[in-house]
């Protein structure tokens, strides 16, 4: 970033080179931000506590339900990304869950984009006979799904305040 500042600055004036710098500088947040992990949840043993599979190898998946979580806040940069990551995941199951959990934790707000693709999702999901659940959905992003088609289309019982009560309303274990 400095070097693009340096050149900028030389080529051009100050001004038009630390706008160019500030330009890149949005363009790869917005790269590095668009590539979020999708993590895999199992419950930890002995707890009530879902975590990274991939972190924790003795967290056990839930058989018929796939728990995931995106490292990071959805934002109109990644949410289609989200979106393919759980359909892969999906795909990947053998045989298919009968449910889907999404953690939302690290998201405080719900813009209309990531609505309409959570909303996406939700349809390709209903498509093949697979309910969404949301858990951990924050105060100001539960105001903004209130206010979207999505929150009627997976009802009062689709919002959890936890991991686990998601996955026990989706027919986990209790």
């Amino acid at each position: 970033m400095a070097l693009t500042a340096l050149i900028g600055v030389l080529l051009f004036d100050p001004l038009p080179g630390l706008r160019l710098a500030v330009a890149m500088s949005l363009i790869l947040f917005i790269g590095a931000a668009s590539r979020r992990h999708v993590a895999v949840l199992g419950r930890l043993p002995g707890t009530r506590l879902y975590a990274d599979t991939a972190q924790h190898p003795d967290a056990a998946t839930v058989a018929g339900v796939l728990a995931v979580r995106p490292d990071g806040s959805l934002f109109f940069g990644n949410a289609n990304r989200v979106r393919l990551a759980v359909r892969d995941l999906v795909a990947q199951n053998a045989p298919p869950p009968h449910a889907v959990v999404l953690d939302l934790t690290s998201s405080y707000q719900l813009g209309v984009p990531v609505l309409d693709t959570l909303d996406e999702l939700r349809t390709e999901l209903a498509g093949r006979s697979i309910d969404l659940y949301l858990a951990h959905v924050r105060a100001r992003a539960e105001r903004d799904l209130s206010r979207h088609a999505l929150a009627q289309s997976i009802g009062p019982h689709g919002l959890h305040p936890t991991v686990d009560s998601a996955v026990s309303a989706a027919g986990g274990p209790a």
